[in-house]
C-alpha cells in the first residue's frame, strides 16, 4: 500500500472539529462539537513541552466557520511504516480546504498512527508551575550570586554553546563584567549529562536560570539599570502531562530564594531581590540599612 486517505472521527462519533495546529512543530489538537479533545497523531510526545504558555491559534475558514472535517493523507515506506501524514482541514460548512500540515515520520513502528490517529486527552492546557524573581543588580551582584550557588550550594554550572544546547563549564568561564552576556544555568542534580539540548533548558529539566540583564533606560542617554531574572520551574512537561521536579532540586532552589531574601531588597513586592544601592538610585528612596531585606522572596 503506497497511500491511504482517512477522515478523523472522535470517539463519540463526531467528524466536525475545532482545529488548532502548530505547523512548524507538526502537532495538533482537535476538539469535536461535543467538546471532546484529541491530540493528533504523535502530538502527545511533544504537546505539553511545546504549548507551555503558547496555545495554538484556532483555525477559522474565510466563510466564518470554525468547524472542520479533518482528512489524513498517509504515505508509506516499502517496509509498511508511515513515511508522512498530510493533515488537511476542510471547512464543514463551505467545503473549502485549508493549507495542509505535513508530518514526516522518522521512527518505527507506526501502526498506531493509522489505527488510532486521534489520541483523547481530558486536559490539554496544563501549565507547569514556575518561580521567577526579578533583580535590579550591578554586575558584581550577578557574580556574587553565581559564587554563592557554586560555593555554598555546590551547584553545577552550564552555559549556552548554541541556540538549543548548553554544556557544563567552570564558573571561571563565565564573564560577568561589564555585564552578563549569556544566560547561566545551575543545578544540583548529578545525573544530568554534561551537555543538554533544549531551547529553554529550565523548562524541561531541574535547572535554575540566571538571565542576561535587560537594560532599562532610566534617562537618556546612558542612565541604565540592569534587570536580571532568577527563574526555575517546580514542574516540567512530560508528553501531554506535568511532572514535579525532584525534591532535592526544589530544596536547592528554595535555599537560593532564602539567600536572596536575606541579602537583597524586596521592597518592590514579593519575588523581587534588588541591590539596595540600585533600588535607591532607581526610585530615589533612602534605605534603612538595619532592615532592608523583608523575607517575602524566600517562598514557602
Amino acid at each position: 500500500m503506497d497511500s491511504l486517505l482517512k477522515t478523523c472521527e472522535c470517539l463519540c462519533g463526531s467528524t466536525k472539529f475545532h482545529v488548532r495546529l502548530r505547523k512548524d512543530e507538526r502537532i495538533g489538537l482537535l476538539t469535536c462539537v461535543e467538546g471532546h479533545h484529541s491530540l493528533l497523531a504523535d502530538s502527545r510526545d511533544y504537546w505539553a513541552d511545546i504549548t507551555q504558555g503558547k496555545k495554538p491559534k484556532q483555525s477559522k475558514c474565510k466563510c466564518g466557520s470554525s468547524f472542520f472535517n479533518v482528512h489524513l493523507g498517509y504515505e508509506f515506506r516499502e517496509t509498511g511504516d508511515v513515511r508522512s501524514i498530510e493533515v488537511t482541514p476542510t471547512c464543514a460548512d463551505c467545503n473549502r480546504p485549508q493549507l495542509p500540515m505535513l508530518c514526516e515520520i522518522k521512527y518505527s513502528p507506526t501502526e498506531s498512527l493509522v489505527t488510532h490517529p486521534l489520541d483523547a486527552i481530558d486536559e490539554p492546557w496544563l501549565y507547569a508551575k514556575r518561580k521567577e524573581i526579578t533583580c535590579y543588580w550591578q554586575p558584581a551582584d550577578a557574580s556574587e550570586f553565581a559564587s554563592y550557588m557554586t560555593r555554598s550550594l555546590k551547584a553545577r554550572v552550564f552555559r549556552h554553546v548554541g541556540n538549543d544546547r548548553i554544556e557544563e563549564c567552570r564558573l571561571e568561564d563565565i564573564q560577568f563584567f561589564p555585564d552578563l552576556k549569556s544566560d547561566v544555568y545551575f543545578t544540583n542534580e548529578a545525573h544530568l549529562l554534561p551537555s543538554f539540548s533544549h531551547r529553554e533548558p529550565h523548562r524541561a529539566a531541574p535547572f535554575l536560570r540566571l538571565s542576561t540583564p535587560f537594560h532599562m533606560l532610566l534617562s537618556f542617554p546612558d542612565n541604565v539599570a540592569l534587570l536580571h531574572y532568577v527563574e526555575y520551574f517546580e514542574e516540567v512537561p512530560r508528553g501531554a502531562g506535568i511532572e514535579k521536579q525532584p525534591l532535592s532540586f526544589l530544596d536547592f532552589a528554595l535555599q537560593c530564594r532564602k539567600w536572596l531574601g536575606q541579602n537583597y531588597l524586596s521592597f518592590r513586592g514579593r519575588d523581587t531581590a534588588d541591590n539596595p544601592t540600585e533600588y535607591a538610585r532607581i526610585w530615589g528612596k533612602l534605605i534603612d540599612d538595619q532592615k532592608f531585606a523583608p523575607p517575602s522572596v524566600a517562598g514557602e
